[in-house]
């Protein structure tokens, strides 16, 4: 009985690892029925034919009975369906498949009878869960969403992966009645384990490397943006030099005007005078340089797009984060509008910036948007274009590095993304 017990522990636990890294297209509710629902089916088919027919049977017919249909359900539930799906499908039912490999070797060469794989089985599969969850999980999506191709030569080696675990654990008979080929099987345990290190190496890597071109292109535009503004300020600088030297001139001729009694004309200058001082200045939204840059450098491409701009904003000085990192915020956020709002009529376009200082420094970016509008199990909007999605994925990061609240809202046409340190 404790044999059978162990094996449905796996089971269960072989969901919850493809779970850590899967993305459903449906909704939570709907997907937590179907899953379960399906889990019960599979399992109790399994089940039935463990009992009836033994371990061996179980694992040579659980290919057809339990992964084939398994791939194909969740396949169709899947956000994505190509060899990236392939891969964390593989994956998930290898490390399981290791698992429960390498426990039964271990009892085996103990003598433990069942009760050390149980037990060693009982303690591995939430260590490695908290594991994935808490260092492997979140940068895993990241270049998920990050990168859209490569996944096919992944997705072969977890599957090769898989086809050699079952096949020495299973095949002609259970591992543990063949005693001659436990060694070999110990060696291809540890030259999958080295594969999958070596896979998420470069995965991570890749990761680092995505993340210093993003970086570096942050930098770019940032300097784009300064650059634009210096020369902003130097034409206003020159401008009222021009504009202080007239004035002796224009004062001169305000005062023959008064002394004539031409009050009308007298006003009209004035009024003359005051427009082409107004030309002259620039808008300042904050003190910070960086920030000031960056906001003046997108609300004017978004005037240039026809998008009207109301920024309301009472930025702290100091800030209390970095102020790159807070720019970089407010540009993917700004970007995201702009272009939300551009696939939108002209009298539609609006773009609000809304920020407070106290009691906490608070942002709000709202602008309406076509078309609908779906939000993923982790309250993030959504979006099967390529290349989408990465600036989302950067103001997540900035609010976990920040001990931030971060939330995407979509309600009455109007997308809001609100930050609250």
């Amino acid at each position: 009985m404790l044999v059978q017990i162990s094996i449905l522990y796996c089971m269960v636990h072989m969901y919850v690892f493809l779970f850590l890294f899967y993305e459903y297209r449906c909704s939570r509710r709907v997907f937590v029925i179907t899953a379960v629902s399906f889990f019960l089916v599979i399992s109790g088919g399994c089940l039935a034919i463990l009992f009836t027919q033994g371990v061996a049977a179980m694992g040579q017919w659980g290919v057809l009975i339990g992964t084939v249909p398994t791939l194909i359900f969740f396949f169709l539930l899947s956000r994505r369906r190509d060899a990236h799906f392939v891969f964390i499908f593989c994956l998930s039912d290898t490390v399981c498949i290791w698992i429960e490999l390498a426990t039964a070797l271990i009892d085996y060469w103990v003598k433990g009878n069942g009760v050390v794989t149980f037990a060693l089985r009982l303690a591995a599969f939430p260590l490695l869960e908290y594991a994935v969850w808490r260092w492997l999980r979140q940068p895993f999506l990241k270049i998920s969403h990050l990168v859209r191709k490569g996944w096919l030569l992944f997705a072969l080696m977890t599957g090769s992966c898989y086809l050699i675990l079952v096949l020495i654990s299973v095949f002609p008979t259970a591992i543990f009645e063949r005693p001659q080929d436990m060694p070999l099987a110990a060696m291809v345990l540890v030259l999958i384990a080295l594969a999958y290190a070596t896979i998420f190496q470069v995965l991570f890597e890749q990761l680092r490397v995505l993340e210093a071109q993003e970086r570096q292109q942050v930098l770019e535009a940032q300097t784009a943006m300064m650059s634009r503004r210096v020369e902003d300020m130097r034409q206003a600088e020159e401008a009222m030099r021009i504009e202080r030297h007239d004035m002796r001139h224009r004062l001169q001729s305000l005062a023959a005007l008064v002394r004539e009694g031409e009050q009308t004309a007298a006003l009209e200058y004035i009024g003359a005078s005051q427009d082409a001082l107004d030309g002259t200045s620039r808008p300042s939204f904050c003190k910070n340089v960086i920030l000031d840059a960056v906001l003046a450098s997108f609300f004017e491409r978004a005037r240039e797009r026809g998008i009207q701009v109301e920024p309301r904003l009472a930025v702290p000085d100091p800030l209390p984060v970095d102020a790159t990192e807070l720019s970089t915020v407010l540009g993917n956020a700004l970007e995201n509008a702009i272009r939300a709002c551009e696939e939108l009529p002209r009298e539609d376009r609006r773009i609000l910036c809304t920020c407070i200082a106290k009691p906490a420094l608070m942002l709000e970016i709202a602008n309406p948007y076509a078309g609908e509008l779906r939000f993923g199990p982790d309250g993030l909007p959504l979006s099967e274009r390529p290349g989408h999605g990465i600036g989302v994925r950067s103001i997540v990061a900035f609010a976990e590095k920040n001990g931030a609240v971060c939330q995407f809202q979509a309600e009455d046409g109007w997308f809001k993304v609100q930050i609250a340190l």
